[in-house]
């Protein structure tokens, strides 16, 4: 039974170590880095919409790198199941480039924002294959333009 639980423990941390390699990748500027933990054929969905695949997802990330700069993820709290990680958290920065989405380009207005999050990532063979984002995209479209 320590056997087992030695492999879960493993297996926990390494879920916690990819997410915040993602973290690290996305604050450095580093999108490589960031999107090393992720399967090619990942499946991303956001407020914005389903992504398919690393290279929509690196558009998005680069989108946000576009517009944000010292953006942060706090991290305040983790939950691991098997093969999945769920981590709450809040993402702040300043809105210092033009941020496109889809309902239009807000340009730089220069304003601090933070807003809660949920992400909620799957692995398969040491890369996450699945990703679900969850924000409050109005409230955080009002923090840059109200």
């Amino acid at each position: 039974m320590c056997h087992k639980d030695t492999a879960k423990e493993d297996i926990m941390n390494k879920l916690e170590k990819m997410v915040r390699t993602h973290y690290d990748g996305l604050e450095s500027g580093d999108l490589d880095l960031s999107l090393s933990v992720f399967d090619p054929a990942v499946e991303t969905v956001t407020p914005s919409g389903v992504m398919q695949g690393v290279d929509e997802f690196r558009a998005f990330g680069q989108t946000f790198l576009d517009a944000v700069s010292g953006g942060r993820h706090e991290v305040r709290n983790t939950v691991e199941v098997d093969d999945t990680i769920v981590v709450e958290g809040t993402y702040s920065g300043t809105h210092t480039g033009d941020l496109a989405g889809p309902g239009g380009t807000i340009p730089a207005t220069g304003r601090e924002f933070s807003f809660p999050y949920c992400d909620v990532l799957q692995a398969r063979d040491d890369l996450f294959v699945a990703h679900r984002i969850y924000w409050d995209n109005a409230a955080f479209v009002a923090q840059l333009t109200g």
